[in-house]
């Protein structure tokens, strides 16, 4: 026979270890995504593996995932239900839903076996292994009919194709659509490593059909702003040394005179756009970690192309200054005319501290009469930087926010995946309702924006070497999943991860808390949270994953009763 269950989008499924509570019921709002899994596994009898499919009957439109399992070697982090290193599933593999079936023989003594036209991804069941698959209803977020859905999910082994399991859910749509998202959310996008992982010129036709589709993905799943290479980012670079040129903005020099041309970046902004993308990142104007020099800049001077910035051009010096006033009016001229003068975010240096302090202070002064007025943040630790107006806008680990909380206006939150215990974090060892749980936590503190340093990053630490995620999870310094929420597919199309998709459910549950607001009261809201999880801080512990779906199930109805 064979074993299966619906389960939440909250639990991970291990070979070994299956979760036994079930999920027989899911509600949301009409252009909210919601996604579960069912679990599978051979029990009884002498088969040690059996072909299979499943036959869905829906009226409702959902996309269906296997979910692959990818080998972590190392997960102990100190939070809490962590798992032992092992398999843990991320990957989210593309199935179609109901293919036709096709019958296949290898001759008239042979087993028969169906299959599924057109299908790469086939399924065996194991007897010493549990597997899932992934289920997203109304994964585009467009608005659908209210009512209540059955989805019934058989299981058919394919060698007779006799159903062998049968399972069933229900979903409740509400009558209410969730606000349209107010936070901005970035995940730093690397277009030097899809450049490299796919070994294209950066910047070519193909380069741009594979960051085509990575935008897409990144938007479907609420993020909303990208980290746009005007010039190569500075981050993550050894010093004295550089990564491969990823420089959007053609400059070029004529008798010491600057011009610009802004024809790629267009081209590059305008893709974003088709995909849904609204907000765009300066890149950071200097080096990282102190801004001691200029980032990496190329040029064509007099005919001949030559790098004319990097480490050995001190940060705040004639020549560096010299060009940035030069080029900080032409990009605001260039973003004007598209619309973006309210849509960008200037960065200065990432994680200035207290230590290079001083040097930041005479960095942001060179360019602080270009940027008043426009969007002007970097991501942080100490108070100080708000305090004396060095940043206006502080984006803040969530390690070091609770000392800017109530303190200062227009906060951003960000995490770098190297902070652990009972902070939300997306590595692959995170229970998911850890992941989820973020967004309670910035509906509560009013957080504005959010970041994280990396959505495709498959290079180790200091951008050295190039991993495959899907067989070395822990490329970047064994910390799973931390640079990374998408895979890189072999069709040129990222796949998605599990983590992503949790990630963006806690983004409903902001929503969702908004909309709330808006029906009834703050008041109500914060009702609700205390009642579940008394004072909300960045360690809010959400305890399980049932717990949580408890939590929004009570939003939810608090809605519908505020219709």
């Amino acid at each position: 026979m064979l074993e299966t269950i619906i389960l939440s989008s909250l639990h991970k499924i291990y070979p070994q270890d299956c979760p036994q509570t079930p999920l027989t019921a899911l509600s949301g709002m009409r252009n909210e995504p919601l996604s579960f899994q069912l679990a599978y596994k051979l029990e009884g009898g002498d088969k040690r593996s059996l072909p299979v499919c499943p036959r869905i009957e829906s009226e409702l439109e959902l996309n269906l995932y296997s979910v692959g399992y990818v080998p972590v070697v190392h997960t102990h982090w100190g939070g809490p239900r962590e798992p032992q290193p092992g398999l843990i599933g991320d990957i989210l593999l593309p199935k179609a839903v109901n293919p036709e079936l096709q019958l296949k023989t290898a001759g008239a003594s042979a087993d028969t076996f169906y299959f599924e036209k057109g299908e790469n991804i086939t399924l065996n069941a194991a007897n010493d292994a549990w597997q899932a698959l992934w289920f997203t209803i109304n994964e585009d977020g467009k608005p659908i009919a209210p009512g209540k859905y059955t989805i019934r999910i058989a299981m058919y082994e394919r060698k007779k194709n006799e159903k062998i399991s049968e399972n069933e859910i229900e979903i409740t749509i509400l009558d209410a659509e969730l606000p349209k998202q107010k936070l901005k959310y970035t995940n730093w996008f690397h277009c030097d490593c899809l450049a490299d992982f796919y070994n294209v010129e950066i910047f070519s036709d193909s380069f741009f059909e594979i960051m085509r589709a990575q935008v897409a993905c990144a938007v479907k799943n609420g993020m909303n702003m990208i980290l746009t290479p005007f010039f190569t980012p500075p981050l993550d670079t050894p010093v004295d040394d550089e990564r491969m040129t990823a420089q959007l903005v053609k400059v070029n020099v004529v008798n010491g005179e600057y011009s610009f041309d802004f024809s790629l970046l267009k081209k590059f902004i305008d893709i974003c756009r088709e995909e849904g993308m609204e907000y765009f990142e300066h890149s950071h104007l200097f080096t990282q970690w102190g801004s001691e020099a200029a980032p990496k800049v190329m040029a064509t001077v007099d005919g001949v192309e030559k790098r004319i910035f990097g480490w050995d051009t001190p940060a705040t010096g004639d020549e560096y200054t010299a060009f940035l006033d030069a080029y900080l009016p032409a990009v605001k001229k260039f973003l004007a005319g598209e619309n973006l003068s309210d849509k960008i975010l200037f960065h200065v240096s990432d994680e200035p501290n207290e230590g290079n302090a001083e040097q930041y202070r005479k960095a942001k002064a060179v360019v602080a009469r270009h940027l008043e007025g426009y969007l002007c943040g970097d991501a942080l630790s100490h108070y100080m930087f708000y305090e004396e107006g060095l940043v206006q806008t502080p984006i803040v680990s969530t390690h070091h926010i609770q000392n800017f909380l109530g303190r200062c206006d227009h906060l951003w939150a960000y995490y770098t995946g190297g902070h652990f215990g009972t902070l939300s974090n997306r590595i692959l060892s995170t229970p998911p309702e850890l992941n989820r749980v973020l967004g309670l936590e910035m509906y509560t503190h009013k957080i504005e924006g959010f970041l994280h340093w990396a959505y495709n990053n498959y290079y180790d630490v200091l951008s050295q070497g190039l991993f495959d995620p899907a067989f070395a999870p822990g490329g970047y310094k064994q910390n799973p999943g931390v640079t990374y929420f998408v895979y890189p597919g072999r069709d040129k199309k990222p796949l998605q991860s599990t983590r992503l998709k949790v990630f963006a459910e806690g983004l409903m549950d902001m929503r969702a808390l908004e909309l709330l607001e808006s029906l009834a009261s703050r008041k109500a809201c914060d009702e609700i949270l205390e009642k579940f999880f008394g004072q909300v801080d960045f360690h809010t512990d959400p305890r399980s994953a049932e717990y949580l779906l408890a939590f929004r199930q009570e939003v939810n109805a608090a809605i519908e009763k505020a219709l």
